[in-house]
């Protein structure tokens, strides 16, 4: 069978400390291989010497983690050191390797503009990984909200397989604008349970009245979130919001992970849940 392929783009910050610990925990769970990208920027560094130096600087950087990722008991796929945008880089080394996760560290309450792009521009499932979920300690309470679009019954699929294998608390979540929507977003959590109740999981339904976004924030905070499962195919109203300003503020406004799953690799999701 073939292993999955993750890519875990690195810098000298301390996010990338803790997308490598996400990192970690993701490969051990689905037995995935992990490869090492560093990006020379040359819209910062543009002389040769700058680029050797910086060249230099990021196969030590590569050192220290794959020897950290060798004491968590994981070997590195591939390491490469790469010059130019770190968008277009990382991009073309998620095709290269056919990866079908790119994890990226983030601050809290933020989400640097390169991760933005990747979000946006990447054809695989993306893990923004936020200090929350730093360390060895499994994700604890998961969040996946639905709309009864394709894109979030795919989270869902996902954000089971996750729950499954760490023993976490799931909360499927719809938000309605008023009263009169309640039937209908109780049919949708309704769906969102069916889907997931294969699995020998705690789970439970929840509905919330207000902008989808504020909600959203307010759900994590309520519930201590560690993990937020977001569905994208660009159709679903929650889809949208992860390139509209909805989205954005949603994804900054928050200091847990975030798993966006993107539906162009549905055979990953599927795959990935056997």
């Amino acid at each position: 069978m073939v292993k999955f392929q993750f890519l875990l783009p690195i810098d000298e910050s301390v996010y990338s400390d803790t997308a490598a610990d996400n990192a970690i925990k993701m490969a051990k769970m689905y037995n995935a291989d992990v490869s090492l990208v560093y990006v020379v920027d040359t819209g910062v560094f543009e002389d040769k010497e700058e680029i050797e130096s910086q060249t230099k600087f990021g196969k030590s950087l590569l050192g220290r983690f794959q020897q950290y990722f060798n004491e968590k008991g994981l070997n590195i796929e591939k390491s490469s050191v790469l010059v130019g945008s770190p968008f277009n880089e990382i991009i073309k080394m998620q095709k290269e390797i056919d990866a079908s996760l790119i994890i990226l560290g983030a601050s809290d309450y933020n989400l640097g503009s390169v991760a933005e792009r990747v979000v946006r521009g990447a054809k695989c499932h993306i893990l923004i990984a936020r200090r929350m979920t730093a360390g060895d300690d499994p994700f604890r309470h998961i969040l996946v909200p639905v709309d009864g679009s394709k894109d979030s019954e795919y989270a869902a699929q996902f954000a089971s397989s996750f729950a499954h294998r760490t023993s976490s608390n799931l909360i499927i979540f719809h938000v309605i604008q008023n009263e009169k929507k309640m039937q209908k977003g109780t049919e949708i959590t309704n769906k969102a349970l069916d889907t997931v109740k294969t699995r020998d999981i705690t789970v439970e339904s929840q509905i919330g009245e207000g902008k989808i976004s504020q909600e959203i924030l307010n759900e994590i905070d309520n519930e201590s979130i560690d993990l937020t499962v977001i569905g994208y195919t660009g159709k679903g109203r929650i889809s949208r919001m992860i390139l509209g300003s909805v989205s954005e503020k949603t994804i900054r406004s928050t200091k847990c992970s975030v798993f966006v799953v993107k539906s162009v690799r549905t055979e990953k999701v599927y795959t990935i849940q056997k």
